[in-house]
């Protein structure tokens, strides 16, 4: 069995990631029998199994973002399935507990993820911009290309010297060589996953496609979402049924591989924010960039 790509599962743990104590868990869900279990964590959110059937989830960068996911989760998607929304507060959900396995690189998972990602691309926008807790666009980005630009300029001044020395402002030229077309390829805006990658993206027993943690979604071009799938090389036959799935309900243009590439470094770019030269991730991703950029690392 071959499972998707995915080298993120080897990345070192940040070193800023905290635990919960019982206390905070408690204080939300009130008194829980037995252990808990911390599932993932870090700026943005914190996940904590309570017990067979809950996960607490936690949202500690943005508060607003947990009634934001709250009504994604409730959308009554059809093409797959979500964890179902047990109980809420201002930071936090509590969600069903769904089992589930990682994600297998073959063609019938490629259609079943096409099939989901197109019906999720099918809730159109006006505009590109960050998402309220209704659904609707609070904050316009106006020039999307141009925000997305400026996003990387401002992770790239935070990088430690040695990562900025790896890209070498290749980012940024790469994007301003290919501005137009990707201008072009952004002019309509839809529902973003914002984080629709391997590690969110698994199976189930009765063969259903689970999508979890939409806490980033957002509105803006399709291929961002394509590009954080096909980032780390799916197989050809995953890509051509994801292809051909997806092309039944929304259209891709020609070149999508490439140019989903392109837009997700604006994605990678952001995976090195606070990142140590020397990691795993930074090694991982910054070879990653430089391909996309048609360059070789260093």
């Amino acid at each position: 069995m071959r499972l998707l790509p995915n080298p993120e599962r080897a990345w070192e743990r940040a070193a800023h990631v905290e635990a919960l104590d019982r206390a905070e868990i408690e204080r939300r869900v009130g008194p829980v029998a037995g252990d808990v279990e911390v599932l993932s964590g870090g700026h943005a959110n914190v996940n904590v199994r309570l017990d067979a059937e809950r996960v607490l989830r936690v949202y500690r960068r943005d508060p607003a973002a947990a009634a934001k996911e709250a009504s994604l989760l409730a959308r009554g998607w059809r093409t797959f399935r979500v964890p179902a929304v047990l109980s809420a507060g201002e930071d936090f959900l509590v969600l069903e507990h769904v089992p589930h396995v990682p994600l297998e690189d073959t063609a019938t998972c490629g259609a079943a993820v096409g099939r989901a990602l197109a019906e999720i691309h099918a809730v159109g926008f006006d505009a590109a911009g960050f998402l309220g807790p209704d659904l609707a666009v609070a904050a316009p980005f106006g020039d999307c290309i141009g925000a997305l630009r400026a996003y990387v300029d401002a992770v790239v001044d935070r990088l430690a010297p040695e990562l900025r020395g790896a890209l070498g402002g290749r980012v940024g030229a790469f994007l301003d060589e290919n501005a137009g077309v990707l201008r072009d390829l952004a002019s309509a805006s839809v529902l973003l996953h914002g984080d629709f990658k391997a590690s969110n993206l698994h199976g189930l027993p009765s063969g259903e496609l689970l999508v979890l943690d939409w806490e980033f979604a957002y509105a803006g071009p399709s291929l961002m979402d394509i590009g954080q799938l096909l980032r780390w090389s799916p197989g050809p036959e995953f890509v051509a049924a994801f292809a051909a799935a997806y092309r039944r309900s929304a259209p891709l243009p020609d070149g999508f591989e490439r140019w989903a590439a392109a837009f997700d470094l604006v994605n990678l770019v952001g995976l090195l924010d606070g990142v140590e030269p020397g990691t795993r991730r930074a090694s991982d991703v910054v070879g990653r960039i430089l391909q996309t950029t048609g360059h070789r690392a260093p």
